[in-house]
């Protein structure tokens, strides 16, 4: 955390120094009180006379927008007397390290330097903020000491120059800009760590020095940040470049909350290793895909649950060759082809297949159908099926997945092909048994 953030947490009480302030009637009658000019105040065209279309001040009281847009610039909405002043007044208050003036016409707050100085801080009192979540890692640093120190915290970077688009925020009683990056290796120079239970990514955030008119008053700042995961099914698709994984949000009948949900294929029972793109065109028939799905739904009283699974050997999931790996929450038949792990208990749900072809066909695709379950309702981890669940479901699919067994009839054996019809005439029976 910042060094100076214990004392700035408080606000300032905001302040017109000195007398009280009063009411600005104008400079001789200029510009006139709108009761003088038959004006009135609109959020379009603020305060005018009706009849030069000239502007004027607004009589105490009278002005519907009840902020500084009822003000002309160099002017301030004070609540207190409903009028405006001509000391800047700054709604909200500003925070104790800033001072309220005019900028551009309009009051706002600003660093203020006096107070920076009194405290004796340095350019060794800065330091990155930190938050990491999910998928996201956000460096923030503050803005006002570093603007005191004459840096541009506006215009930093991270390791790679081109990435910018600091946004100003509110972190703790005072006003920092922050970046957002996603935890993924290489984008925008973060680099990654891990090992067998955590991941770590990290970056440098770069601050330049103010320039004005080509002279620079103070050196580039360069910090290293970094956030450290345990490897779970969701932080480890940061781990791969390019993972087989889709995402949606799911239905949530009106509740609030992000409801974004991931689907993604592993290699291993733990989940923690993805399958990536480049590997799923080289898988062997009797070889064991894991797919795990996970949603982002905050809500305690909710649950995921995959409804039905099932595969095909096209790309759009309507061709009437198809496979039924789960149904009514539950692997059909029982296994051994389809196992699952969890379903209808938590954030998360786990299966997994035995890698198989269809006859003919070289590709197979896989189609879930998931939905947020509430639990209070009971049979959410139920071996059921539900007209009213299916309504409510969305539709996820992978694919394709692609078999060099088949591809390479050439270099097949004669104990391959004998597999693979085998699997061709097991999956013939399925079809058969469960007819859609």
């Amino acid at each position: 955390m910042m060094s100076l953030l214990g004392s700035v947490l408080l606000l300032a009480s905001i302040g017109i120094a000195g007398s009280s302030p009063s009411c600005y009637g104008g400079i001789n009658g200029d510009p006139p009180l709108c009761s003088t000019c038959s004006g009135n105040c609109t959020v379009s065209s603020a305060c005018k006379c009706t009849t030069s279309l000239s502007s004027c001040l607004p009589d105490p009281h009278t002005c519907p927008m009840n902020s500084s847009s009822c003000c002309l610039s160099n002017l301030s909405w004070y609540p207190d007397l409903a009028c405006c002043i001509e000391e800047p007044y700054c709604t909200p208050a500003c925070y104790a390290d800033e001072e309220c003036t005019y900028v551009n016409n309009y009051a706002a707050c600003v660093a203020n330097t006096t107070y920076y100085q009194n405290l004796g801080l340095s350019v060794y009192n800065v330091s990155t903020m930190i938050d990491c979540k999910g998928a996201n890692m956000t460096v923030s640093v503050g803005k006002n000491l570093l603007e005191t120190l004459h840096y541009n915290p506006s215009a930093l970077t991270l390791s790679q120059y081109n990435c910018t688009g600091a946004v100003v925020n509110t972190l703790n009683g005072q006003r920092v800009y922050s970046f957002t990056v996603q935890t993924k290796d290489g984008l925008c120079g973060n680099t990654m760590t891990k090992n067998v239970t955590h991941v770590t990514f990290a970056n440098t955030v770069n601050i330049p020095g103010q320039n004005s008119n080509g002279v620079i008053t103070a050196g580039n700042i360069s910090m290293q940040f970094s956030c450290t995961y345990n490897i779970t099914m969701e932080t480890s698709l940061y781990t791969v470049f390019k993972p087989v994984m889709t995402s949606q949000n799911l239905n949530t009948g009106g509740v609030e909350g992000n409801a974004g949900t991931t689907l993604a294929a592993y290699v291993n029972p733990s989940y923690t290793q993805p399958l990536e793109q480049s590997q799923q065109d080289d898988l062997s028939i009797g070889s064991t895909l894991y797919f795990g799905m996970v949603t982002q739904f905050p809500d305690p009283a909710f649950v995921l649950r995959v409804d039905q699974c099932f595969a095909t050997p096209t790309s759009d999931g309507s061709g009437a060759i198809k496979v039924q790996l789960i149904q009514g929450g539950c692997a059909v038949g029982g296994g051994p082809y389809t196992q699952v792990v969890e379903n209808g208990i938590s954030k998360e749900v786990r299966f997994s297949i035995t890698a198989f072809a269809f006859q003919g066909y070289t590709t197979v695709y896989i189609f879930c159908d998931a939905r947020l379950c509430y639990t209070p309702a009971g049979s959410c981890s139920n071996c059921s099926s539900s007209r009213e669940a299916s309504q409510e479901s969305v539709r996820f699919g992978l694919g394709p997945f692609t078999y060099q067994d088949i591809i390479d009839k050439s270099a097949s054996s004669q104990n391959g092909l004998s597999v693979t019809m085998l699997l061709g005439s097991l999956l013939c029976l399925w079809m058969h048994l469960f007819k859609w």
